[in-house]
């Protein structure tokens, strides 16, 4: 997810965004994601969100998986004051197929990981996967590094780490 304000340390800062949507972009193009292929994610701020928007361009079809109904997932999971996060991922919610896991709240993460993979093996079983994630364990359970742990890294996995870059000088 995107950082809220002020978090330390900087994990998705939200100036990372244009660079990580220019790396998903190219992610999906180089798997031609279009018709015919379906994009199966969480739907929080941030990556899940930059996918679908970019499945979408590209007619695919769209499964979001989500860990609660909608509007305690966006505010769980989406809503960032002064930001469009949430009017974005309830534009995707009309042209998705919504799938809501729910259950106890301790382990409704890690369910929704294992939901998500479930899912996107019934499609493929052994389906591509673009993950955003600095390789870090997150703030609790059911993380990226629950979900890259249960899908395990391949050939078929690009890692984006959306932590900011060292710039070298400008050269002229």
């Amino acid at each position: 997810m995107v950082d809220t304000p002020g978090r330390e340390p900087p994990r998705f800062p939200p100036g990372q965004v244009p660079r990580v949507t220019d790396e998903v972009r190219a992610a999906l193009a180089r798997w031609n994601v279009g018709p015919g292929t379906t994009l199966v994610t969480g739907g929080a701020r941030g990556a899940d969100i930059l996918a679908a928007e970019e499945a979408l361009v590209r007619r695919a079809g769209l499964h979001l998986v989500l860990a609660y109904e909608p509007d305690r997932f966006v505010s769980d999971s989406v809503e960032l004051p002064g930001t469009d996060w949430e009017r974005r991922f309830r534009a995707l919610l009309p042209e998705a197929e919504v799938e809501v896991v729910g259950g106890p709240d301790d382990t409704v993460y890690e369910r929704t990981n294992e939901r998500i993979l479930q899912v996107a093996r019934e499609i493929d079983e052994r389906p591509y996967a673009v993950i955003v994630w600095n390789g870090e364990a997150g703030d609790g359970p059911g993380g990226t590094e629950d979900l890259v742990s249960r899908l395990g890294l391949s050939e078929r996995v690009i890692v984006i780490d959306p932590t900011p870059r060292e710039t070298g000088p400008a050269t002229g």
